[in-house]
């Protein structure tokens, strides 16, 4: 039964790992806009700017910075990602988390896993969980964004995420080497 299992789940992993056609996204883009961020509490707007640049074929480094008045946190890490269907990728990340609350700040880690799914040519749909921890305690969240491309490069962006960290963010993001358009 322990063996059975086992070969499995290797079977599984090898199955993601391999590529099953062209990835659905461009891994090259920055982004950014308004952010509304109510966690443990404290509630405030600010700016957020991220970006995603990709060093291997199903790996990219990884950053955002997000400010909302006495709440900064900084992630810096790796995604590592992969085709499902023609439109559909999916998503892994961690990520390691600068947090500075005022007069206290800590270091913790982040994880993430989600899809990336492109329909109607210029829209794309990204729901994903979303988790970090840092001052002893971890925030676990459901966020969806979506896309809408202006051109091949060039998108607006919102995005709605509830748990533990609610947020909602407004903005654009620009791709450096755009996905494949139907």
């Amino acid at each position: 039964m322990m063996v059975s299992t086992r070969k499995t789940l290797v079977a599984a992993f090898a199955l993601l790992a391999l590529p099953g056609g062209a990835l659905a996204h461009s891994y090259n883009y920055i982004e950014g806009g308004f952010v509304d961020r109510d966690i443990k509490g404290s509630d405030d707007s600010g700016f957020r700017i991220a970006g995603s640049g990709q060093v291997h074929r199903q790996l990219a480094l990884i950053g955002e910075y997000v400010d909302t008045g006495d709440l900064e946190q900084t992630s810096l890490g790796a995604r590592v990602f992969g085709p499902l269907q023609r439109d559909l990728d999916w998503t892994a990340a961690a990520t390691i988390e600068f947090v500075d609350a005022g007069r206290d700040d800590d270091t913790g880690y982040g994880l993430r896993g989600g899809l990336r799914w492109r329909f109607a040519r210029a829209f794309e749909l990204n729901p994903e969980i979303v988790h970090f921890d840092a001052f002893d305690e971890g925030f676990t969240s459901l966020r969806v964004a979506g896309l809408y491309s202006l051109d091949p490069n060039l998108a607006i962006q919102a995005a709605l995420q509830g748990g533990d960290d609610d947020r909602f963010e407004a903005g654009i993001r620009y791709s450096f080497a755009p996905g494949s358009v139907r």
